[in-house]
């Protein structure tokens, strides 16, 4: 867009504060040679796109289970060492990549891409001594050679969020016009002509995002009974896949001067979710690796939310480039989360389980480099 600051109204424009930009103004922005004038005309521009970079910290809302444990004589935990809730997640880096084209009349077509490659958490436990026996809480460890009598124990949990989505924004602009006689319409802030322009955007759209995550335990512990020695290893993995598909709406404000502007958007929406987990399950017995549980899997379909927040400040470096900086929330709720689908049982249908029901909240900062036109 043109030069905003140090401008004074169009011939006949009122002098009253944050007069509304309506659909003739629109079209006289579209058509004008003149980009200072176009500006006045109208606050939502022709074309625009930033690119941030997000540092998202998610918090682990999975269910709180006792993972690495001792049993008593019963066979009931008598403590717990490790723990689902033992793992958090610290800040991750993420990208986010938005670009619009106005259709006309204050439509805009606009597509936006989320990513956040890899969230990763995990916890080590090594026994104590000798006489403690590290073991699963139910029959699964029983059962097992590795798993009975753990040596040591490491948890990794992590995931990765994918998310494109194409929406409708319909842009409403107003402005607050300088006083009259203030010199040229397209003078700068520093000719003592103040402006200030705002937006009210709706938007309506489809969006598309997966969440897939993993849950790992490795263990291990040293022979030393008669016959082959060394170290034994187990392993018990879990990967599930979320797709989610659906609409949603939202709405985003922005206000800025000749410097200083901000911008706070909200969207939610209803999305159908397929849900899908596998998990195996692998001993170590006569020297060798062997499946105390073969991959088995789950899948359904069912309804889930994705929410998100942000509020960003914005610099204005020239009437076209801008610095971004802002805070994001993002809720995601009725997925299946890799923790949730732990089985610690040992039966046929173990394993065979589906959980959808957890949610994903990532919250964190961003910044990047907008361009309006």
């Amino acid at each position: 867009m043109g030069r905003r600051g140090g401008v004074e109204p169009i011939a006949g424009a009122a002098a009253s504060p944050l007069e509304p930009a309506g659909d003739a103004d629109f079209a006289s922005a579209a058509t004008s040679g003149d980009d200072c004038l176009a500006a006045i005309c109208d606050p939502c521009p022709r074309a625009y796109g930033y690119v941030e970079g997000l540092f998202l910290a998610r918090d682990n809302a999975s269910q709180d289970q006792s993972v690495i444990v001792t049993l008593d004589l019963d066979g009931n935990i008598e403590q717990t060492f490790l723990a689902t809730s033992n793992l958090d997640f610290d800040l991750d880096p993420a990208v986010r990549v938005v670009a619009g084209r106005r259709l006309g009349c204050g439509w805009v077509l606009e597509g936006a891409y989320l990513g956040l490659f890899e969230s990763a958490s995990s916890a080590f436990i090594e026994a104590p001594d000798q006489e403690t026996d590290l073991t699963f809480p139910l029959e699964l460890g029983l059962v097992s050679n590795v798993f009975s009598d753990m040596g040591e124990a490491r948890l990794d949990f992590s995931s990765a969020l994918h998310s494109a989505e194409l929406n409708l924004v319909r842009c409403r602009g107003c402005r607050e016009p300088c006083g009259k006689g203030q010199g040229d319409p397209c003078q700068t802030a520093a000719g003592g002509c103040q402006r200030s322009w705002g937006t009210v955007e709706w938007l309506a759209g489809f969006r598309y995002l997966r969440l897939q995550e993993t849950f790992n335990i490795d263990a291990e512990r040293q022979q030393t009974t008669p016959g082959p020695t060394g170290t034994e290893s187990g392993n018990y993995n879990v990967r599930t896949h979320n797709d989610l598909y659906g609409a949603h709406v939202g709405a985003r404000v922005r206000r800025w001067g000749p410097t200083l502007g901000w911008e706070a958007a909200g969207k939610a929406g209803i999305f159908a979710n397929g849900a899908q987990q596998e998990q195996y399950v692998s001993d170590w017995a006569s020297g060798g690796s062997y499946p105390l549980r073969h991959l088995t899997s789950a899948a359904s379909a069912q309804v889930a939310f994705v929410g998100e927040l942000t509020l960003t400040g914005i610099y204005r470096l020239t009437d076209v480039w801008n610095l971004r900086a802002g805070y994001n929330l993002i809720w995601i709720a009725g997925v299946a989360l890799a923790p949730d689908q732990l089985d610690f049982s040992y039966t046929p249908t173990s394993g065979r389980q589906l959980d959808s029901t957890g949610t994903v909240f990532l919250h964190g900062v961003s910044g990047g480099l907008e361009a309006r036109w």
